[in-house]
């Protein structure tokens, strides 16, 4: 397996397993927000390319015998210092396909995204998950993410 910066011509792949994502994590919906097609979408697909070109943004796919089964994307925070002591970066998703999950993939893409930050001059990683997600809360907590804050939401 590799691990290296997304590519253009991964966004099919990418789309593929935004929406596995979405399979698994709109059941965990608790306020049933999440539109079935929004990893689907145009706009999703233009958002995704303009994420891989971006200096700003980090994507990393994991790779093997060229397909791809993971991807991880990010950046750091943009003037931390009004939010925070010391630069963060936020994990903003991290997708493994179902059937390459439970081996470390999504381990390794965690690794790599936090080597760059930690190079771009990171201290922390932040990330968002359901909290009923238990193999991605349990993931996190392996990989020594702690329950930092936990965010609420009303429909009004």
């Amino acid at each position: 397996m590799i691990i290296r910066k997304a590519k253009k011509s991964d966004i099919d792949d990418i789309i593929r397993l935004a929406d596995q994502l979405r399979k698994t994590e709109a059941p965990l919906d608790k306020t049933k927000n999440i539109k079935e097609d929004s990893y689907l979408s145009d706009i999703y697909r233009e958002k995704e390319l303009k994420y891989i070109s971006s200096r700003k943004k980090i994507f990393l796919v994991a790779e093997i015998d060229k397909k791809i089964i993971g991807y991880v994307n990010g950046y750091i925070v943009e003037n931390p210092d009004i939010y925070y002591r010391e630069p963060v970066a936020y994990l903003d998703c991290l997708c493994v396909d179902k059937v390459s999950r439970k081996q470390g993939i999504g381990k390794k893409l965690i690794d790599e995204f936090s080597s760059i930050v930690k190079k771009k001059g990171a201290k922390y990683v932040k990330l968002n998950a359901f909290e009923n997600n238990t193999p991605a809360v349990n993931l996190y907590k392996k990989e020594g993410f702690e329950e930092y804050s936990i965010y609420y939401m009303k429909k009004i």
